[in-house]
């Protein structure tokens, strides 16, 4: 089974989440992106066993892996 990325991005208000290619949520805060992230993407492993990633997008440079599960 493919992982499943949550990637999180600056944008012009803050922060955006995105789940794999569609945007999710937006925060004020890159502490409340992570963490939503960080929730979703275990929450989706263990209760439906999708593997799932939490990257932050680096603008244009390699992207960092915060989270990985399963």
């Amino acid at each position: 089974m493919p992982r499943l990325l949550f990637t999180i991005a600056a944008s012009h208000q803050g922060w955006q989440l995105y789940e794999g290619e569609h945007g999710r949520s937006s925060f004020d805060s890159l502490s409340d992106a992570r963490d939503n992230a960080k929730l979703l993407a275990a929450t989706l492993f263990e209760h439906h066993g999708i593997p799932t990633a939490v990257v932050m997008d680096m603008a244009g440079r390699e992207a960092v892996v915060l989270a990985r599960h399963g």
